[in-house]
C-alpha cells in the first residue's frame, strides 16, 4: 500500500512539474525573458537554443511585434561546437495564447533564420508559430543558425491581443551530420521570466497523496 501511495505522489508531483512549468508570459513592454531549450543527444553532445524574448510593440492592439535573440550554444563534452561542426539550429517556435492569425517576418540582419509561418515543428503538433532558416518548418536546405552563431529577428503577430501572451511550449529543430532532431522546453525553460503554475486540481491532488501517506505512516508507528 506504502509503494501504491508513493508511486501516486510521484505521479502528481511530475504532474505538478509539468503542468505550465515551462509556460513563459510577458506582460511587460521591452523587458526580456530569457530561455533555454536543451536536450542531451548522448555522445557528449547536447544541443542547445538559448535567448530572449521581448514585446516591443505595445498591447491591447491587433498587431503584436515580438523581438527574438536566438543562439545556437550546442556543446561537445561541455565545450562550445563551432560552425565546423555542421549542428544548425534549423527551426524555432512556439504555442502561443491568445491565438496569432497571422505572422510576418522582419529581419534586420541576414543569419540563420529567414522566415517564420503559422505552422508546427516535425513532431511537435503544439507548435503555432515556426520560425525557419531551411526550407520551410520541415527543415531542408543547409540552412539555419550554426553552433556559436545567433540571430536577431521580429515576429509581427496579427491577432487580439489583451494585457499578457503566453508562450507555451517553445520548440526547436536541430540538423546535423549526425541526424535531425526536434524538441520541445521542458521543465522551467526560462530564466528571470514570469513562470505560470500548476492548476489548483493538482495541487490538490497532491495535498491528498501527502496526507494518505501520513496517516499511513502513523498507522504503522501506532
Amino acid at each position: 500500500m506504502r509503494r501504491i501511495i508513493l508511486s501516486f505522489v510521484g505521479l502528481v508531483f511530475s504532474a505538478l512539474m509539468s503542468s505550465g512549468a515551462h509556460a513563459l508570459i510577458i506582460n511587460t513592454l521591452n523587458s526580456p525573458i530569457n530561455f533555454v531549450i536543451s536536450q542531451n543527444e548522448g555522445g557528449g553532445v547536447v544541443l542547445t537554443a538559448s535567448g530572449s524574448l521581448s514585446i516591443t510593440g505595445g498591447f491591447n492592439s491587433s498587431s503584436l511585434t515580438l523581438h527574438v535573440v536566438l543562439n545556437n550554444t550546442s556543446t561537445l563534452n561541455g565545450v562550445p561546437l563551432t560552425a565546423a561542426s555542421n549542428v544548425r539550429l534549423t527551426g524555432w517556435g512556439f504555442g502561443i495564447n491568445p491565438n496569432a492569425t497571422s505572422v510576418t517576418f522582419s529581419d534586420a540582419s541576414d543569419g540563420g533564420i529567414i522566415d517564420a509561418t503559422l505552422d508546427s515543428l516535425p513532431g511537435l503538433a503544439a507548435i503555432e508559430v515556426c520560425a525557419w532558416g531551411g526550407n520551410n518548418c520541415s527543415g531542408g536546405a543547409n540552412g539555419g543558425i550554426q553552433a556559436g552563431s545567433s540571430d536577431t529577428f521580429d515576429l509581427i503577430l496579427a491577432g487580439s491581443w489583451g494585457n499578457s501572451v503566453t508562450f507555451d511550449p517553445l520548440g526547436v529543430k536541430f540538423q546535423t551530420d549526425f541526424g535531425s532532431f526536434e524538441f520541445a522546453c521542458t521543465g522551467a525553460c526560462g530564466g528571470g521570466g514570469d513562470v505560470t503554475v500548476a492548476e489548483p486540481k493538482t495541487l490538490m491532488l497532491l495535498g491528498v497523496g501527502l496526507i494518505a501517506l501520513a496517516a499511513l505512516g502513523r498507522r504503522k508507528s501506532g
